[in-house]
């Protein structure tokens, strides 16, 4: 809460306003609610990056649950891999924890965060774990041969920093997504699943949905529009654990305003 009441009132009322994107008969005061768990979560997750990555795998277990591991399974058996796909929501961290847990091996892209010291921080708080991690430099090639490994490429989809991107219709607006999920399924013919993870009564719920379609002569679009309504659909029931603090949507839309329509 010290986090919120510090950060810029600029940003504090836009993150309301991404709220009111997403839920058009949301009042001000609730937004503004809303706004102040999601920072309150946010920070909390940040909290458990450290948290998680102290736990001992055969430990986790006790701090999680896991549904549709079976997914994740089932796409080693048919197809040698798969796509993780995640939004900002929830834990990325602990999601990762969670599927290490399971048996599951990643391969995960970074970029800088922050100042050197922290992103070196973070690269090897992660690869202790046993996980992949690329820079975003070279990462394309490095996502295709770890699923061809037989391990699973986790890839933050929305609001990407970097690298080609496709609009879609997402929580009220028309949001920006990575086409890399896209690009690497068609080349490697592996299943995209989306992925979410947040805490619920004390536990982290790791949850891999079932594959969503991907044929080799769809468009990007098309592609990422299936895994955004997907994501899309759990951050509408638990909105809190949603991050909005940037500009989210790309329409310049107002708050309530019909969205526009799919390409």
């Amino acid at each position: 809460m010290a986090v919120y009441v510090f950060t810029p009132p600029k940003r504090r009322r836009r993150t309301a306003r991404n709220f009111q994107r997403m839920f058009p008969d949301l009042s001000a005061r609730h937004s503004r609610r809303l706004a102040r768990q999601s920072f309150r979560n946010n920070m909390r997750t940040s909290f458990d990056f450290v948290w998680s990555y102290a736990v001992p795998q055969h430990a986790m277990h006790r701090h999680m649950r896991a549904y549709g591991v079976e997914h994740a399974y089932e796409a080693v058996d048919q197809t040698g891999g798969g796509i993780f796909v995640l939004a900002h929501f929830g834990s990325w961290d602990v999601a990762a924890s969670c599927a290490l847990a399971s048996g599951l091996q990643l391969t995960t892209v970074m970029g800088p965060v922050g100042p050197d010291l922290v992103t070196r921080i973070a690269v090897w708080a992660r690869r202790h774990q046993e996980m992949d991690v690329l820079m975003s430099s070279n990462a394309a090639r490095g996502l295709v041969r770890a699923v061809r490994r037989g391990r699973f490429d986790a890839i933050l989809c929305d609001l990407p920093e970097r690298g080609d991107t496709v609009d879609v219709d997402f929580l009220g607006g028309r949001v920006k997504f990575s086409t890399a999920p896209a690009w690497v399924a068609r080349v490697t013919g592996v299943p995209l699943l989306p992925v979410d993870c947040w805490r619920y009564k004390g536990l982290y719920r790791l949850n891999i949905h079932a594959p969503v379609p991907v044929d080799r002569h769809e468009s990007d679009a098309v592609i990422m529009q299936r895994v955004a309504d997907v994501l899309a659909r759990m951050i509408r029931r638990q909105p809190s654990w949603w991050y909005p603090f940037s500009e989210i949507y790309v329409d310049g839309s107002a708050p309530g305003a019909e969205p526009q329509p799919r390409a």
